[in-house]
């Protein structure tokens, strides 16, 4: 294990990145009204949000692998990891100029690379500083990111009640602009720094044989299939809100938020859980929940079995996602950033397709966008049980 010298209190270092994540996913938590808003201003269908969503998170995911790498062969991070917050508040201030859906689209996707090479760096060392109990650290990391899907549509829902989407989204910045500073000059100096003799330089062909098997090719997949059903549900529920039950933009923010809330509440929760009786079991209760709660979306008439459904589809997805992330660091044990980067990429590359497949699906009817979601979800559970016999089979021959 590499050497890491004592800079920052390890019991402080997650809820500091708890709140950086909070802040550095603030712009992506807003998107899921703003971008819906510049679409009804522009004229678009669901499927061209979805489109717009799509090339963000694609585009992202493109950045997980060299920003883990990067960060496994460096000594001094914290001033780096602060940089990314530059990176995101300048793209997305460039993103309210756009004029055209192709435009928005790719500075959407610009801004997005930084909030992307976040999440291999901070994750990675907080696995090295805390190598055992992973799933309850990349919970309580991802409490807030998912505190961002929770306040962030809040805000702005009620700022797109009040001017257009582009001064929305300007003014959503704020938070990742401030928490920046506070990165630069504070969290970031006093991020452990590995021995500069002890860095390790992660073999990425080792990595990749790891998932170059049996059990990481199945792990691969339930994780694709799970997040297309996240990230499905997560992009129309703002529009199904709006047009199924004709919430105005800050209502949907407020029920969106609420059912995001669910999820994020419950995360270092259940990835203790995990740690303590198994990934699968934990992961397949997550999808079977996730999948009841779409199914009642699509089959809900009155408006209060809608929210339960939704909180229940998107808080249990959501609860479950921080387990995902420790089965990846489970399988390789080493290269921590590099591993989490390919999970990260493997989650939100293919997942970002979510979106523009549940647009398509809910074109003539947003409802049965929900019909991705029970799919990936009854998926997820089957690949699950699969996992679950083969890391049985891998016990039982050692």
């Amino acid at each position: 294990m590499t050497a890491i010298t004592d800079d920052a209190p390890r019991d402080r270092l997650p809820y500091l990145f708890s709140a950086g994540h909070l802040c550095i996913d603030w712009p992506f938590g807003a998107a899921y009204l703003i971008v819906p808003a510049a679409g009804a201003a522009f004229g678009w269908t669901p499927a061209q949000v979805g489109i717009v969503l799509t090339v963000q998170s694609v585009v992202a995911s493109m950045a997980y692998v060299p920003a883990g790498l990067l960060t496994d062969r460096l000594a001094e991070r914290g001033r780096i990891l602060a940089l990314t917050f530059l990176w995101v508040v300048v793209g997305y201030a460039l993103a309210s100029t756009a004029d055209s859906l192709w435009a928005l689209a790719a500075l959407m996707a610009l801004a997005s690379i930084g909030d992307a090479a976040w999440h291999p760096m901070a994750t990675g060392i907080l696995m090295k500083s805390s190598p055992t109990g992973r799933g309850r650290i990349l919970g309580i990391h991802a409490i807030g990111g998912t505190l961002a899907g929770v306040f962030a549509p809040l805000m702005a829902g009620f700022l797109l009640e009040q001017v257009d989407w582009r001064t929305s989204l300007q003014l959503v910045l704020i938070p990742t602009a401030a928490m920046g500073l506070f990165f630069l000059f504070y969290v970031g100096p006093r991020v452990p720094r590995v021995a500069p003799d002890q860095v390790q330089r992660p073999d990425l062909k080792a990595i990749l044989r790891d998932w170059w098997t049996p059990f990481g090719i199945c792990l691969a997949l339930m994780m694709m299939v799970f997040n297309l059903g996240v990230i499905g549900a997560t992009a129309m529920a703002p529009l199904y809100l709006r047009d199924v039950h004709a919430l105005d933009a800050f209502s949907v923010g407020l029920v969106f938020s609420g059912a995001v809330l669910a999820g994020a509440i419950l995360q270092p929760r259940i990835g203790h859980l995990s740690d303590t009786i198994g990934r699968w079991p934990t992961i397949g209760a997550g999808a079977l929940l996730g999948g009841a709660g779409a199914v009642t979306l699509y089959f809900a008439q009155d408006f209060a079995i809608a929210v339960t459904g939704l909180v229940l589809c998107i808080g249990a997805l959501n609860a479950v996602r921080s387990c995902i992330l420790a089965c990846a660091v489970d399988l390789s044990g080493k290269g921590e950033s590099t591993t989490l980067a390919i999970a990260f990429a493997v989650l939100d590359g293919v997942g970002a397709f979510g979106a523009v497949l549940a647009g398509t699906l809910g074109a003539a009817d947003i409802k049965q966008a929900f019909l991705l979601t029970i799919g990936c979800s009854a998926a997820s559970i089957l690949l699950v049980m699969v996992l679950s016999r083969l890391s049985h089979a891998s016990a039982t021959t050692r």
